[in-house]
């Protein structure tokens, strides 16, 4: 198993003498305080007799943000965007899909199974899913050391974060938040070899978005100790065997109607590619596709590169992050596609911010800013004057 890094495995540390610091503000004195105090007192002295462990009191904290969150909030009205081809595959699922909807059955299926309506069924997954990746992602701040307040928060700042809060203002017809779950859990469980668990993982992620098998190139970058390490390589055939041939089944025998009207699916594989990108970014779409990004993780993408010379997990999850680049190149919503490697920025940038308390308080202040600033807006102006008048895209016959 490839080396963790110092603090990576768990373990009290004295904490090394701080030097004296310049004066500040009273009330960048007073946000210290209110974030990060206690953050180097061992885990035990904070633990209070029968009190639940970290990870379920972060849980019970994402899921009541995310659900009040979720209440309070204006919804669009109607269907737009790719919303009409899953609502359609959960009112029926043996009927003809649109590509590449179709093969994505994980969720649509489970609302058409629930006990309940299809409206709250979307919204109840979502509030779960985006819940149990802020969760997820928690644990796995906490496998490098990581400082429960300053995980908590980042967590928190996860659940709340843009293309998480769109899924619900979308009224939960959608797989991304159950595709982050996925990756989420599946980094999770790669960074601490649970075999058979990210093998139950990816087995369900085959089911929901086809991103998740990103989870199998990281696997390997993260588990091998050389180029060819023959041991990560079983451990990989035993975990991503099985889900493999499932997604070749399901790509095989779900009839997807369809392709030839799907941008980037009408050409040559290479061609395609490049006119993907350049129908991007022309007419003034980069703007578009630069905010998209910008919003995804933002002062994260300034922290999360300074733990590059550092910490092995951030330069072994390039991969996921390379993945996830590649993939923009079959879609228009660059934003949406990279912030499936949102587990690669949020331990990379936690990594830095651990043993920085006052920069620690300010990115966390930054990163709740952008969440509550991006709601407020989408309450203002985007539910009504975005969501609203953007039309699912004509790709296929099935509608």
């Amino acid at each position: 198993m490839a080396s963790r890094e110092p603090g990576c495995a768990k373990r009290v540390q004295s904490r090394p003498a701080r030097s004296r610091e310049a004066p500040c503000s009273w009330l960048l004195d007073c946000l210290t305080v209110a974030f990060l105090a206690e953050t180097t007192a061992p885990a035990h002295r904070r633990r209070t007799a029968g009190a639940l462990p970290p990870v379920w009191r972060v849980g019970a904290l994402c899921l009541a943000l995310v659900t009040v969150v979720n209440v309070v909030l204006l919804h669009q009205r109607g269907l737009s965007g790719d919303e009409p081809y899953y609502e359609r595959m959960a009112a029926h699922p043996a009927g003809p899909h649109n590509f590449p909807y179709a093969f994505r059955i994980g969720v649509p299926y489970l609302v058409h199974v629930l006990p309940f309506s299809h409206a709250f069924s979307w919204q109840l997954l979502a509030v779960l899913a985006e819940a149990g990746a802020a969760t997820a992602l928690f644990a796995l701040m906490r496998e490098f050391d990581v400082d429960d307040r300053l995980a908590t928060w980042l967590a928190v700042g996860f659940a709340l974060s843009p293309p998480l809060l769109v899924v619900l203002l979308r009224n939960g017809r959608n797989v991304d938040a159950a595709a982050s779950l996925v990756i989420a859990l599946g980094t999770l469980f790669i960074v601490t070899r649970r075999r058979a668990a990210l093998a139950v993982t990816l087995l369900a992620g085959t089911t929901v978005h086809e991103s998740c098998l990103f989870l199998i190139p990281l696997a390997y970058a993260v588990w091998a100790q050389r180029p060819i390490d023959p041991r990560a390589l079983r451990d990989l055939v035993l975990v991503a065997g099985l889900p493999v041939l499932v997604y070749l089944y399901l790509r095989s025998s779900i009839v997807a109607v369809g392709q030839i009207y799907q941008p980037g699916y009408t050409g040559p594989f290479v061609s395609e590619r490049w006119a993907m990108v350049r129908d991007a970014l022309h007419n003034g779409g980069w703007h578009g596709e630069l905010r998209r990004l910008a919003i995804d993780y933002g002062p994260l993408w300034l922290i999360a590169p300074l733990a590059l010379a550092r910490l092995s997990f951030s330069r072994r999850g390039l991969v996921l992050v390379a993945c996830c680049a590649a993939s923009m190149t079959f879609a228009f919503d660059w934003g949406r596609a990279l912030f499936f490697a949102a587990p690669v920025f949020y331990v990379s940038a936690a990594f830095v911010l651990k043993d920085r308390r006052r920069l620690a308080v300010a990115a966390v202040v930054a990163l709740l800013a952008l969440d509550v600033g991006y709601g407020v807006y989408m309450q203002v102006h985007g539910v009504r004057h975005g969501l609203e008048n953007f039309g699912p895209p004509a790709r296929g016959p099935v509608s």
